[in-house]
């Protein structure tokens, strides 16, 4: 299993404007929370070769993923994100993540192949 060590981002308010003030062009992964009763949940994971680009897309009205659609209209929601620069990191680390917050809401199927050990803040 593979070692990687995390620089996680500050967690933020999904807005389109701190993606364009804090994500980086760069790829890594990510994750989408809620906040509820003053606890956070997270409701997908994912990755991406511009962490900016997929966040921006996945904020936009024309996503197509009915459940993230749903968090972002009914709940104050946030993100944070590692950069992971190569892909084979990406896959360990997205598994990873999959795993560590219990398969995701709106995450449909596992991310394929083994989890990378990780840290996970």
């Amino acid at each position: 299993m593979a070692r990687l060590k995390l620089d996680w981002s500050s967690l933020r308010e999904y807005t389109e404007t701190n993606i364009y003030t804090y994500a980086p062009t760069s790829g890594g992964v990510y994750r989408l929370s809620y906040k509820s009763n003053d606890k956070y949940y997270v409701f997908y994971v994912g990755q991406a070769s511009s962490l900016k680009e997929r966040l921006l897309q996945r904020l936009a009205v024309t996503e197509p993923d009915a459940c993230i659609k749903r968090h972002l209209r009914n709940y104050s929601c946030y993100f944070r994100y590692a950069e992971v620069a190569s892909i084979a990191g990406r896959n360990g680390a997205e598994r990873a993540l999959y795993d560590h917050f219990d398969k995701p809401t709106c995450n449909d199927m596992a991310p394929p192949g083994p989890p990378a050990d990780i840290n996970f803040k």
